[in-house]
């Protein structure tokens, strides 16, 4: 039979090693909640970042849209397109 300080042992190891076990485990779990809270946030961020592109380009366009196209009507620059120029008289004489 199994005397009385074996089985105090066993159970005091028993209780050191839940112990042991449940502050591991606890510590582990908390590491994930907070890597997937920093996930979480980096993929907000992500999504702000999006959407604000989205925004400008959206801004852009509009802006690109609403400019008329100016053509000037210097020969000399080097930027100058006269096939730009020509189609912009002709739509003006039509």
């Amino acid at each position: 039979m199994v005397t009385q300080a074996v089985v105090n042992v066993g159970r005091w190891s028993a209780l050191a090693f839940g112990l042991v076990y449940g502050f591991t485990h606890n510590i582990s779990l908390n590491k994930q909640a907070e890597e997937q809270q920093k996930q979480a946030a980096y993929h907000h961020q992500e999504d702000l970042i999006a959407q604000a592109k989205a925004a400008y380009a959206k801004q852009k366009l509009i802006k690109a849209d609403a400019s008329p196209a100016t053509v000037e009507l210097d020969f000399e620059n080097p930027d100058f397109d006269f096939d730009t120029y020509l189609t912009k008289v002709v739509a003006d004489e039509q």
